[in-house]
């Protein structure tokens, strides 16, 4: 068996979790270690083979260039080892030639709310279900039998249409089972924002949801923001949204958030479309 130290470990197999990480989420992961211990491991273990990263054209908002790692395959044997699994159960690319296109900081913000989602959960016991990703995919281009490639979270509404939210996720209280949907709202656009939320909605009410991840529930639909400013401008509009007015208790299932406040106290940075803060996680 390939032997890696503790906090190696805990990169791998984080990364076969989330599919991507940055440097800075592996470090939120193993904690009670600095920056350039990270960079040291991440190193250490591309000299190995174990993972590779991809290193996005331009700078983050920090002024650091934005790389993100990932499991070669033989990184992934290592995990499926290390966790007992089958190597589908661990994530990885199965293909480098277009890993990343024009969703690369999209991406971060989308990795960023999973890991802060999965705190909460670890933090009250939940038992968590699944966490769908667009990112992660299903079928494939070259064997028929498979299906064709798509998003996982992609929801068909008839022949024609179809909705691919950012994530789909499930978890199970003492009580019942709750289904959400999640969409990452970055810039400015409130006009393509309340129209994503008109659709997802539909989708929503009308079961399509549900019926494939057989949650006997309405889910609910979490949108967390880039800016605050657009967080207001997209509440303002769907109050006054006449197609979302017959959406029957709507302020129920629609809830909006700012990623910054989302990422540090997942449980109470959500509120309704009247811009009341809500323990919706409660309901």
């Amino acid at each position: 068996m390939i032997v890696v130290s503790p906090i190696q470990e805990k990169i791998l197999t984080s990364l076969g979790k989330y599919k991507f990480l940055t440097s800075q989420q592996a470090l939120t992961l193993v904690g009670n270690k600095s920056i350039q211990t990270i960079y040291n491991e991440v190193r250490a273990l591309r000299e190995r083979g174990f993972l590779d990263s991809v290193i996005y054209g331009g700078v983050s908002k920090t002024g650091t260039l934005a790389k993100l790692h990932y499991l070669t395959p033989k990184g992934a044997k290592v995990v499926a080892d290390i966790e007992s699994l089958i190597l589908d159960k661990v994530k990885f690319p199965k293909s480098t030639n277009t890993l990343v296109k024009n969703d690369f900081f999209h991406r971060i913000y989308t990795i960023d709310l999973m890991i802060a989602y999965d705190r909460w959960i670890y933090q009250t016991g939940h038992d968590p279900l699944f966490f769908d990703v667009y990112f992660d995919k299903t079928g494939s281009q070259r064997r028929q039998d498979e299906g064709a490639l798509k998003g996982k979270t992609r929801i068909d509404i008839g022949k024609e249409n179809f909705i691919d939210p950012d994530g789909i996720f499930a978890y199970r209280t003492i009580q019942k089972e709750q289904l959400c949907v999640l969409e990452v709202a970055n810039g400015l656009d409130t006009k393509r924002i309340v129209q994503q939320i008109r659709n997802v909605i539909f989708a929503c009410y009308q079961g399509h949801i549900s019926e494939k991840y057989q949650v006997k529930v309405t889910p609910k639909l979490l949108v967390a923001f880039e800016h605050l400013s657009t967080l207001k401008s997209v509440q303002a509009r769907v109050r006054q949204d006449e197609y979302l007015d017959n959406f029957d208790g709507l302020e129920n299932y629609l809830f909006l958030g700012v990623q910054s406040e989302v990422k540090e106290a997942w449980h109470s940075s959500w509120q309704n479309i009247h811009g009341k803060k809500v323990r919706i996680w409660d309901q």
